[in-house]
């Protein structure tokens, strides 16, 4: 029995969010070590966006929420919809259509609509190659060229919307769906690796402000009469640091969604640059040894509480190359300070042919949850921010 195909369309004017789910089971010593478990194979997804109704659209959503609100429906994935090139005629059993970052799913549905969303028909998937979908029965009539196709997802309402009557004709409402089928997609994490482990090069969207901060694993003995103990158990400082991205087209947005998929919620970790100019090269750069401007480091250092999260480095280079060391130790010399790399630098740069040097902290995924904003679909802009938190770096380096 076919699933009733949900056919209001999304208001784009307001935000259309995306979010996926993932659960981690963490379990952290006082030290600081991790183990990190995935519980699910595929992350929980979901979809919340405004629709706007009115007229007889009015009513015949009002009946929707009120007959059907319980049920399983078929979800149109408004974000991947697409005009097809060519018509297809009645009795055909394939689509041309493009596939490669679209959420089509063997076994799966698809939807057609007309272009301004007046009829519709759903079709099961059968198979998806790289040039469209083989259906697993022939459609009923003829769809011209322009007609738009959809990836379906099974879902439900999730809660009920409370539509707000803006006049006797027109309604606004809110809606969330859950999808009732799990959401597959290839992982892919970034393939620079730095001591085993995979590199955020992808500098950050800096159109709106980005947090930095640290968490320390700390415990308070207090009996409320005395002066409380507190006792910094691990003696690091675990950065948190957000990460945005602005996301233009479909390549752009199907390699975020890959990386979500590789960092599998809380589970993995990645090296995460602050992309910032935490240091100034200056003076000499000579083998191992890289002079930079005085900003404390070398104090710090040789207190000995200046390391995990704060001795990787990324260098990156007038030539839009980029260069990963450690610094093993730190030392004043005159009015600059120099730092002492665990691989010497190439021969011939100097300090003007470096353009920034970023520190570097070994992360996860601070939430197991991630959200998208569309702003369009995905052939257009999106975005989304994550927040990284820092792990034991000399300990994850066995983990694989």
């Amino acid at each position: 029995m076919a699933l009733p195909l949900w056919t209001f369309p999304p208001n784009w004017g307001s935000s259309f969010k995306e979010t996926l789910d993932w659960l981690t089971d963490v379990l952290q010593s006082p030290s600081g070590a991790e183990q990190r478990r995935a519980l699910r194979l595929a992350p929980r997804r979901s979809f919340s966006f405004e629709v706007l109704v009115s007229r007889a659209e009015r009513t015949r959503f009002d009946l929707w929420a009120h007959v059907l609100g319980a049920q399983p429906l078929a979800l149109p994935i408004w974000t991947d919809a697409q005009y097809l090139g060519a018509p297809v005629a009645a009795g055909s059993s394939a689509i041309v259509a493009s596939t490669a970052g679209y959420d089509f799913a063997a076994g799966g549905l698809a939807a057609l609509a007309s272009d301004e969303l007046s009829a519709w028909a759903q079709v099961e998937v059968d198979q998806v190659s790289a040039g469209g979908l083989t259906l697993a029965s022939p459609i009923l009539h003829s769809w011209p060229a322009s007609t738009r196709l959809l990836p379906v997802r099974k879902a439900m309402l999730k809660p009920l919307p409370e539509p707000v009557r803006l006049t006797d004709e027109l309604a606004r409402a809110s809606v969330s769906f859950e999808l009732l089928e799990p959401s597959s997609w290839p992982a892919q994490l970034p393939t620079t690796l730095y001591r085993g482990k995979p590199v955020l090069e992808s500098r950050p969207d800096e159109s709106n402000d980005l947090t930095l901060g640290y968490e320390r694993l700390t415990q308070r003995l207090d009996n409320q009469v005395g002066i409380p103990r507190i006792t910094d158990t691990s003696g690091y400082g675990f950065v948190l640091q957000q990460h945005a991205w602005a996301l233009w087209g479909r390549d752009e947005h199907t390699a975020f969604r890959s990386l979500l998929y590789g960092l599998r919620g809380r589970q993995a970790a990645i090296w995460v640059p602050t992309h910032a100019a935490d240091l100034v090269a200056a003076g000499q750069v000579q083998g191992l040894t890289l002079q930079v401007q005085p900003c404390g480091y070398a104090d710090i250092v040789n207190t000995g509480k200046a390391r995990m999260g704060r001795q990787d480095i990324r260098i990156e280079l007038v030539t839009g190359e980029a260069l990963h060391r450690r610094i093993t130790a730190a030392a004043t010399e005159g009015t600059l300070e120099a730092l002492a790399l665990d691989q010497a630098l190439p021969a011939g740069i100097t300090a003007s042919a470096i353009t920034r040097i970023s520190f570097m902290a070994l992360c996860r995924l601070a939430e197991d949850s991630a959200e998208i904003t569309h702003h369009t679909d995905a052939d257009g802009l999106a975005k989304a921010t994550l927040k990284f938190r820092g792990v034991r770096s000399d300990l994850e380096a066995a983990i694989a």
